[in-house]
């Protein structure tokens, strides 16, 4: 068991790096863009939820890509790190942050900022990420997304703002899967 109360903090961020994972990057591109064409093909018939889906399935995605790969995913040593403590806290500081968008989305009739409140809160997580593993990639990553999902927002025409907004977030994946630093680095 270690002891993160003695542990310096590039210990703590180099631990948090190794016990990380490349899947998640992986997995938040299939999900993006599997959101991305069934929102072209479904337009407005694309139900209300969708980018809930998107944003949420990448995580239990990378797990099984994890094991499929015989990674070590998630393990139980690490909860105790406090940088993966911050990294799961703001994770549920997003969630705290959704139910504004949903209010906003009501309130101005308008679905596509749904899938626009939460890309860009889902992208928040990339910086406590890339804090966490000494990688400015993350924060590059959020910054470069949330820039893109707002053109995309105001520049594509109505009936494609969805599917152009999570086309957007697909893309920065693909940024993250070559930029990101690999737990394979810190172990």
């Amino acid at each position: 068991m270690t002891d993160y109360n003695t542990m310096t903090l590039s210990s703590a961020r180099r631990a948090y790096l190794a016990s990380s994972t490349t899947a998640l990057p992986l997995s938040g591109f299939i999900c993006w863009t599997c959101f991305m064409v069934a929102a072209y093909f479904l337009g407005s018939d694309l139900p209300i939820y969708a980018p809930y889906v998107a944003a949420a399935a990448p995580v239990p995605m990378a797990l099984a890509i994890d094991k499929l790969r015989g990674e070590p995913g998630l393990r139980a040593d690490s909860r105790e790190n406090p940088v993966t403590q911050l990294f799961m806290r703001f994770i549920f500081v997003v969630a705290l942050l959704l139910p504004f968008v949903i209010i906003a989305a009501k309130a101005a009739a308008d679905a596509h900022l749904l899938t626009l409140g939460v890309a860009i809160l889902a992208g928040l997580v990339w910086v406590p990420h890339g804090w966490g593993a000494d990688d400015k990639s993350g924060f590059i990553h959020f910054v470069a997304r949330s820039c893109s999902c707002y053109a995309a927002y105001l520049l594509a025409p109505d009936n494609m703002k969805t599917a152009a907004i999570a086309g957007v977030v697909a893309l920065a994946y693909i940024y993250a899967m070559a930029a990101m630093k690999k737990p394979a680095s810190a172990r």
